[in-house]
């Protein structure tokens, strides 16, 4: 089944008899269906839902849910889109093409309906030779990234492991940023991002492992004592994470959700400094982010002059004001530390990244309608 992918919104409940609604909607590209979610304490509501093959929105709303805060459609183990970070009374959509299959919906945190099932009938339409240009462009770029995160996160593990402290310190932000990159693909696959990038917090401690392990040991404690076990395993990870996405599959509309989503990440953890709450190395993660954003766009960009080339163009102006923002916090080949900005400083950059996230978030819409 292909990971024919795009945005979020109305609804069909199958099996309890309850009809949320199923058709066209007006925030929808065009031909595309709606379906709209509810975040609660049970869950996804609806649980169960059908649809026509070919693009869907999915509306996601948080209903007075505390501990249910985002909705994925996975294929197998496989993210194919996801509304995240929406706590009580917030809403989201995003939008995907799906090819006929059954598929999963998956709520985080619910205690009754934390799955459910989107089945898909039909027929899927095959990708034009624009469209698979433009994958086919992402791919090289993530697989270049991923080659390149094997080879930093090699020479990373090493000062780890040989107890270098102020080495293993120097090469960590450089270590972490094709990753960073990359990060909707590998957010993708399940378990293997928390595997690798999990925050103290995020996964049971016993279950913690990755960068930010390491991270903490060599800022917090000044050690590398005890590592090497976790350096090994972070290793392990990332050499699998370069050789999954060799057979993911991808599609326009999902590369265009990957670029909003990058900038979300920045908006969601590195603006507030939580990301690097040790190191405070932020500056690197939020540049790797913008330019891993930049990559995505600049691979359907093509699709999108075709039909908005006004919309391509704002987008440039965006990408370029976000640089001219982070442009006085650099220092030779990195950034000064994240503490040392002012919440002014804070403030700016997060309004770039917000000029920036409202018109490239309509580009997986336009490029849906060309499928």
């Amino acid at each position: 089944m292909s990971t024919r992918a795009i945005y979020m919104a109305a609804s069909l409940a199958i099996g309890a008899g309850l009809l949320a609604g199923c058709g066209e909607s007006d925030d929808a590209p065009a031909g595309a269906t709606k379906l709209s979610f509810k975040l609660t304490d049970a869950g996804c509501d609806p649980a169960q839902a059908n649809v026509p093959a070919g693009p869907v929105t999915f509306d996601v709303t948080n209903e007075g849910a505390a501990g249910v805060t985002e909705l994925e459609v996975l294929d197998g183990d496989t993210i194919l889109g996801e509304k995240e970070n929406l706590s009580d009374g917030l809403s989201g959509s995003f939008t995907l093409t799906l090819d006929p299959g059954s598929y999963t919906l998956y709520c985080p945190g619910g205690d009754s309906a934390e799955r459910g099932t989107l089945t898909v009938t039909g027929q899927s339409k095959a990708a034009s030779g624009e469209e698979t240009a433009a994958v086919d462009d992402y791919r090289s770029y993530i697989e270049a990234q991923t080659a390149g995160l094997v080879t930093d996160t090699e020479a990373f593990v090493q000062a780890v492991k040989s107890g270098n402290v102020e080495q293993a310190k120097s090469l960590y932000a450089g270590a972490r940023m094709p990753y960073e990159r990359v990060e909707p693909v590998a957010e993708s696959f399940g378990d293997l991002d928390p595997a690798i990038d999990a925050r103290a917090g995020d996964v049971p401690a016993a279950e913690w492992g990755g960068f930010h392990v390491i991270e903490k040991a060599l800022w917090v404690d000044d050690t590398t004592q005890g590592m090497a076990p976790v350096a090994d395993k972070l290793l392990a990870d990332v050499k699998l994470l370069q050789q999954k996405v060799k057979t993911i599959e991808l599609e326009p509309a999902q590369v265009a959700n990957g670029a909003n989503e990058l900038l979300g990440e920045v908006s969601a953890s590195k603006i507030t400094g939580e990301e690097e709450r040790y190191s405070h190395t932020d500056l690197w993660d939020f540049q790797a982010n913008v330019e891993g954003s930049k990559a995505a766009f600049d691979s359907v960009k093509p699709l999108l002059e075709a039909d908005d080339p006004e919309l391509a163009s704002e987008i440039e102006r965006r990408f370029s004001d976000v640089e001219a923002a982070l442009q006085p916090y650099k220092r030779g080949d990195g950034y000064v530390l994240y503490g040392e900005l002012s919440e002014q400083d804070k403030r700016k950059l997060a309004q770039s990244i917000d000029a920036l996230a409202e018109p490239l978030s309509q580009v997986a819409a336009i490029v849906v309608q060309q499928q």
